[in-house]
């Protein structure tokens, strides 16, 4: 049986990301990694081995890369939820402390008109949410944060030139240190609208079946 009420009202979107968790005690002095489950602006759901208490305090960093340099900043969260599984695994549910939800919040996105080119077609909810991401259209390598995801595709800010039905690949989150050390994963999609205001262009791409081969393997 679940332990805690479900507090989620936010989007969630299932979405495989690593993610650095570290306990303080009580209970217990820990940290593992690992990858989530779901996520949403203002939490993420992961799956362990190891023992949280509901209502406990935890700290979470995620994006998090093992390789790189800057590990990048821990931001604190509350466990509102353990779901006990016949395995022997838990699934944790928890909900960033105010601080770690406003930072998922991309200013831009709020200055965004409706798509002004092709027909919105997205059938997955989306969740605002800013992370690093790399994207590859023939020889172009574009970095870039995205705006919002989902599990079917993502909206990131840019302003190279893309046009509608253009193959390109994405790694997102993106950590520079996996060019180098050949870690990459893409994955394919097509560009489908753009969004534009202001000057701020935002590139929709729909993510379609994995049938190339990523060059950085």
């Amino acid at each position: 049986m679940p332990e805690g009420r479900d507090l989620r009202f936010r989007t969630r979107v299932r979405m495989e990301m690593p993610v650095r968790i570290r306990q303080v005690p009580p209970p217990q002095d820990f940290v593992e990694i690992r990858t989530t489950l779901d996520v949403s602006r203002n939490g993420l759901l992961f799956r362990t081995r190891q023992t949280y208490e509901l209502n406990s305090t935890i700290w979470v960093t995620m994006p998090y890369s093992v390789n790189a340099e800057d590990k990048g900043p821990e931001f604190p969260a509350t466990v509102v939820r353990i779901i006990r599984l016949p395995t022997g695994d838990i699934e944790v549910g928890v909900q960033f402390h105010s601080a770690h939800a406003d930072r998922w919040n991309h200013s831009v996105y709020t200055t965004f008109t409706k798509p002004i080119t092709a027909t919105e077609k997205r059938v997955k909810n989306r969740v605002r949410m800013t992370l690093p991401i790399l994207v590859r259209a023939g020889a172009l390598l574009d970095e870039s944060v995205t705006l919002d995801v989902s599990r079917t595709g993502v909206l990131f800010v840019s302003s190279q030139t893309y046009t509608i039905g253009q193959r390109v690949f994405v790694v997102i989150p993106y950590q520079p240190t996996g060019l180098v050390s050949g870690t990459l994963v893409e994955e394919p999609g097509e560009v489908v609208r753009f969004v534009e205001r202001a000057g701020v262009r935002g590139v929709a791409v729909r993510f379609t079946a994995r049938d190339e081969k990523p060059p950085f393997a």
